[in-house]
């Protein structure tokens, strides 16, 4: 499972550097591919032309488990630790480097990587420039398409359609569930110090909406904000789901409305994948769900 500091690799470390990202002219020809996909659990079936892979995302590793394809797996990067098979794998990356003579000695297809991966490295990868594929998964449609061409890549389609087909069912049922209930005001915290929130252009908030929820700082352009703790008070959240495990920094007077989520269902969010949609917006919904009950409760008190 992730600690604190892995998240903030993962999610805030990557925007910094997103400004010294070199273009794909320079990071990788035009034969590299830059793609979006997703996954979801299937039956292991018997691949016929075997392919050999290696995966730099924590995400993409865990969709290719999805897609009953570890045993295509060569090597992946430290944080890919989900599910525990994964764990077995030869590990020869992280966040800052890649163990180059490892590399050179595996025998593989494709790398496999995202987009946030830092910059540096992508560009000392060009010279597997004919195997390198980048990916971006922002939200759930490009978790869609990644899973689609993984899914391709690796010769399971069929598992790749029946993920995709299954993550389809989720979402609509979700819109169905919630369509007609109503809206609570929400907020996600994912950092305390300083105080980090969800805006608009985020995968959590998706979560919020699929849920029946308004994330307070949709607005914000920025994917992550950090804002004062006036400013979460000031927004009124009926409910704050925080993606923290340690939260005294959090406004004293929102504690009560505070719903923190445990570190497989805070994982499960931060790394989009079908997991995304087994573990993390569930908990959501029930955060939700749970502050409505409240709300309506207090309503129905009023009258």
């Amino acid at each position: 499972m992730i600690n604190l500091t892995t998240k903030i690799i993962l999610l805030i470390v990557p925007l910094l550097v997103a400004s010294i990202l070199v273009t794909d002219a320079l990071l990788v020809d035009s034969r590299a591919t830059d793609s979006h996909t997703v996954s979801t659990d299937t039956p292991v079936t018997p691949v016929t032309d075997e392919v050999r892979v290696v995966s730099f995302s924590p995400e993409i590793s865990e969709i290719i488990a999805y897609l009953g394809g570890i045993d295509s797996l060569a090597a992946t990067d430290i944080n890919s630790t989900y599910p525990d098979e994964l764990k077995k794998l030869p590990k020869i990356a992280d966040y800052y480097s890649v163990n180059q003579e490892a590399l050179s000695a595996l025998n593989f297809d494709h790398i496999l990587l995202s987009r946030d991966f830092n910059a540096l490295i992508i560009s000392k990868l060009t010279k597997y420039q004919n195997k390198l594929h980048i990916y971006s998964i922002t939200d759930g449609s490009d978790l869609l398409k990644v899973i689609e061409d993984l899914g391709k890549i690796l010769h399971r389609e069929k598992q790749a359609s029946d993920i995709i087909n299954d993550i389809q069912m989720k979402i609509q049922n979700l819109r169905e569930e919630h369509a007609n209930k109503p809206v609570i005001k929400t907020a996600i915290v994912i950092w305390d110090k300083p105080l980090l929130t969800a805006g608009g252009e985020t995968f959590l908030n998706q979560a919020v909406k699929l849920c029946g929820g308004s994330n307070i700082f949709e607005k914000l352009t920025i994917k992550f904000p950090s804002v004062s703790a006036e400013k979460l008070i000031a927004g009124k959240p009926d409910v704050v789901i925080s993606l923290i495990d340690d939260n005294q920094n959090l406004p004293s007077s929102l504690k009560n409305r505070t719903v923190v989520l445990t570190r497989e269902q805070q994982d499960s969010l931060m790394k989009i994948s079908p997991r995304s949609y087994e573990t993390g917006i569930p908990a959501v919904c029930q955060a939700i769900d749970s502050a409505r009950n409240l709300v309506h409760n207090k309503t129905q008190t009023a009258d």
